[in-house]
């Protein structure tokens, strides 16, 4: 978003910015829209890679998120401006201290098979998720609910310690262990939704891993998809408790890999927008009436494998020389027309501010210096080398095949990290699918990654790089970093000025260390057909609401 959010890095990855990725497309196109978009108020969607799954605790990936977030609701839902407000929750309050929450649901909910919908589907959803038998790679954002730590750890082995409580079947009180500032956002995310316990108990490991092997608690049903299939719709429940409010008929939704494929099918009106996937598509269409810019609130960036098993890369000064070698703005200019930034780091512009009202990434840019140069580059590389004993070094950058800019990306690294004495670079491009399984085995050199915000707070991106973290692929640790983000996340979480003072300086040591290396900074640009009217579009979380929108006649 957030696999975990990580996503199809690219363009423009799918999702944290649109449904419709990694397309083609052109404003001609409107000019042949057919029949189909013209007639039913039923919305026509893609993605560009193979749905994963709808099991809420295991899901990993901003394409899943995406339709969970219409399937399913959470205690809280947000407003078009992303704001919190009622969800399956009609009312909620926090003590003064912001330890205790309470929520009341509303009355008579159910699951679209019919189950009643309790506050005991909530209790049991937590549990699920952070019990270490799941093995849910997005437990960590439990962190700060009481006890969801030390559950997740397996020092604490009582589920029922978890900070979530039931009072009754329309009442639930979450206890925090210190103030979560991103906590009400949280509840709106996918990974804090019910889970029915009555259906799952049976299925496993199965739950989820075809439309029918889930129910659904939110505006639409999910169907039609048997785990592998490229179609599937979501179709409007009736069991919703506010199915009145649901303004169209469905959504349909097809896998569509090729761009040229995909383009002929939005010619025909058969997908309703586009991602502009290059830079030639971008120049020709930017002055277009249906051109569109989302800030993606996402950064692509490179993760070093740092678990011994690649020589070199746990040297700092090995991965200070690449970080140097990386010639950013080349990359953002090459991938998107100059639609992207080189970033300046990990956490993107535009996602929070500081606690003076300025952009949270630009004051963070005072402490950090990622720039391209190629002459310092070789000295510390050449310094790297000899305190590492090595003569030669190679290394396989590792991206996401599925994408239209990946290879443009690794072929730029390339040739400017082959600059470096000693080093060979090899590319390798795999299915999205495939580079996520890579990450979270370790099975990598170095990975082109991307993550999308889950919250609008630098913790969103600052977390995923704490000691063993879930999505710490390259399993970098640092003391220092770890206390940092301890601080903002506990004893620092309520006073912005010291919030905001520790993430500025865990960004200088993400930067210090070369523990990662961020790239660019993503913006989406697409063509959407101006007779849909009302999609909700958010640049964190999961990024689509589709059940204002309609199909208009003009």
């Amino acid at each position: 978003m957030a696999r975990k959010k990580k996503m199809s890095t690219g363009k423009k990855v799918g999702i944290t910015a649109l449904a419709a990725v990694i397309v083609i497309g052109g404003v001609a196109g409107y000019a042949t829209l057919g029949k189909k978009s013209t007639t039913s108020n039923v919305l026509n969607e893609y993605l560009p890679v193979d749905m994963t799954t709808q099991d809420l605790s295991q899901m990993t990936d901003s394409y899943a998120f995406e339709v969970a977030a219409n399937v399913q609701q959470g205690l809280l839902s947000r407003t078009s401006s992303g704001a919190p407000k009622a969800g399956l929750a009609k009312s909620w309050s926090h003590s003064k201290d912001g330890l205790t929450w309470t929520f009341h649901l509303r009355k008579g909910l159910k699951w679209s098979n019919g189950d009643a919908l309790t506050a005991e589907d909530f209790v049991y959803a937590w549990q699920r998720t952070v019990n270490p038998k799941t093995a849910s790679q997005y437990a960590y954002i439990y962190s700060g609910i009481k006890n969801a730590d030390a559950i997740n750890s397996g020092k604490n082995k009582d589920l029922s310690s978890l900070g979530i409580k039931a009072k009754n079947k329309t009442t639930l009180v979450v206890t925090l262990e210190h103030p979560m500032p991103q906590f009400q956002n949280l509840m709106a995310f996918p990974v804090f939704f019910a889970q029915d316990k009555k259906f799952e108990s049976s299925l496993g490991s199965k739950v989820g891993t075809s439309s029918s092997k889930q129910v659904y608690s939110g505006p639409y049903k999910f169907v039609g998809w048997n785990g592998s299939n490229k179609k599937f719709k979501l179709v409007p429940n009736k069991n919703y408790w506010d199915a009145k409010a649901v303004k169209n008929k469905g959504v349909n939704f097809q896998v569509v890999t090729d761009t040229t494929a995909a383009l002929a099918l939005y010619n025909k009106g058969e997908l309703d927008q586009v991602t502009l996937s290059t830079p030639q598509q971008i120049k020709k269409y930017k002055n277009s009436k249906n051109f569109k810019i989302y800030n993606q609130s996402q950064t692509d960036y490179l993760e070093y494998n740092q678990t011994g098993k690649v020589k070199g890369l746990t040297n700092t000064k090995i991965r200070q020389a690449l970080n140097l070698a990386t010639d950013r703005k080349t990359i953002a200019n090459s991938v998107s027309e100059g639609l992207d930034s080189a970033a300046t780091g990990i956490t993107p512009a535009g996602l929070a501010l500081t606690s003076t009202g300025g952009d949270f990434a630009k004051a963070a840019a005072k402490a950090t210096a990622y720039a391209y140069n190629i002459k310092k580059a070789k000295k510390l590389f050449a310094e790297g080398m000899k305190e590492a004993g090595l003569k030669k070094l190679t290394l396989t950058i590792e991206g996401s095949s599925d994408s239209t800019v990946t290879k443009s990306t690794l072929d730029t690294l390339q040739q400017s990290w082959s600059e470096l004495p000693g080093l060979t670079v090899k590319e390798k491009l795999v299915p999205f699918k495939q580079r996520l399984l890579d990450q979270e085995n370790h099975n990598f050199d170095v990975v082109l990654a991307a993550w999308g915000a889950d919250y609008s707070e630098p913790l969103t991106f600052l977390n995923m790089f704490v000691t063993d973290g879930a999505n710490n692929d390259g399993k970098w640790s640092n003391k220092q970093y770890d206390t940092l983000i301890n601080n903002a996340s506990d004893k620092d979480a309520l006073s912005d000025t010291k919030r905001t003072a520790d993430e500025i300086k865990a960004e200088k040591t993400l930067y210090d260390d070369s523990a990662v290396n961020p790239v660019y900074w993503v913006n989406a640009a697409i063509l959407s057909n101006s007779k849909v009217k009302g999609v909700q579009y958010f640049s964190s979380g999961a990024p689509y609401y589709f059940w204002n929108a309609y199909r208009s006649k003009k």
